[in-house]
């Protein structure tokens, strides 16, 4: 009996710690967005329409933070648990100055959504879970990048980019020291690491199984935001235009080869977040109101250039080219509009 006993307070034990863990990634990825974005609304004045907006705010924002504490990290030659605790500081500092400003606002804060916001808000978690677990059940397991081997000889080496990833040795080809140098040069691998460092799941698990969970939700967040901008109160269109984005991310199943890497198939990976991610959110940010481009003066604006530096580090932490191609167009559309402007004292 004492046997049975034992063993049921370790499978509750075990129950617990899951919940805690999913407790623990649910404020790093869902609830530490949101309380992001607020803050940078709340200090610069800046109304959001929707809590969307704050969430993918938030987490361009936070991506910015990681990118920037992460590569102090690796200059200082940091471990990985050092750089766990400092972000768990700044996740918590995060949640405490958000949650201080509602207390404050405590007045203008709506509590609960509207019907139609509810519902809306129903659906969309509906489809995000039938997006991650089609990803995580119906697609194949691709090895092709080096993400779970760059998480994994982090994680077991506490380490920052300093073991190659392809062979574990800090004695590398030239090849791989310059692979391995890219990487730190967009260390998204890092932010998952780090995740793998709070929960102690098995790396591979997690970046498989567990990783579609939190990252679909930006996917799907960006690409509603699209259709608010697009289409705005024809909520058809905007569920047609949802539904036939995902139904081409879906084609590159049946292909024998892709162009560039699925959405379904490599979530994960940093580049298709930049491309199918950040990249598509800073267009979105370039589009003023009646979907056009923002005028002249408002490039200037402390809100304007706060989003600017976030998604240009946030691309710079996915992708290796992140930082000079959010730079590019950003500049691209200021320099445009400044023309129109000189032209005809107009914004384009």
């Amino acid at each position: 009996m004492s046997c049975i006993a034992v063993s049921v307070i370790e499978r509750g034990q075990k129950k617990l710690l899951l919940i805690l863990k999913f407790l623990a990634m649910a404020l790093m990825w869902y609830i530490a967005p949101v309380a992001a974005g607020y803050i940078a609304e709340q200090l610069l004045k800046e109304k959001r329409k929707r809590n969307l907006h704050r969430y993918l705010m938030g987490n361009m924002i936070l991506f910015a933070l990681f990118f920037l504490i992460t590569q102090i990290a690796i200059f200082y030659k940091l471990t990985l648990s050092v750089l766990t605790r400092i972000w768990m500081i700044v996740v918590a500092l995060v949640l405490l100055i958000a949650i201080v400003m509602m207390i404050r606002n405590r007045k203008k804060i709506r509590l609960l959504p509207d019907t139609s916001e509810m519902k809306n808000i129903i659906l969309a978690v509906i489809a995000i879970l039938v997006l991650s677990a089609f990803s995580v059940v119906c697609v194949p397991a691709d090895t092709d990048d080096y993400t779970v081997q760059s998480v994994l000889t982090m994680y077991t080496t506490d380490t920052l980019y300093v073991y190659s990833p392809t062979s574990g040795r800090t004695q590398m080809l030239s090849v791989e020291k310059e692979l391995l140098d890219e990487m730190a040069g967009s260390p998204v691998d890092a932010y998952y690491a780090v995740c793998v460092e709070i929960c102690r799941i098995n790396p591979a698990k997690f970046i498989h199984l567990v990783i579609p969970f939190f990252v679909f939700p930006i996917y799907f967040c960006i690409y509603a935001a699209w259709a608010d901008c697009l289409f705005q109160k024809d909520t058809k269109k905007k569920y047609l235009f949802m539904t036939v984005i995902w139904l081409l991310y879906i084609t590159p199943l049946f292909m024998d080869k892709a162009f560039y890497y699925g959405i379904f198939q490599h979530g994960w990976n940093g580049q298709t977040l930049f491309f199918l991610g950040v990249l598509p959110w800073t267009v979105l940010q370039l589009l003023g109101e009646e979907k056009e481009t923002r005028c002249f003066n408002e490039f200037g604006q402390i809100f304007m250039i706060l989003t600017y530096a976030a998604v240009a580090l946030s691309g710079q932490l996915m992708y290796r080219k992140g930082f000079f191609i959010v730079t590019f167009v950003w500049v691209s559309v200021v320099i445009m509009a400044g023309i129109m402007r000189w032209k005809n004292d107009s914004s384009i």
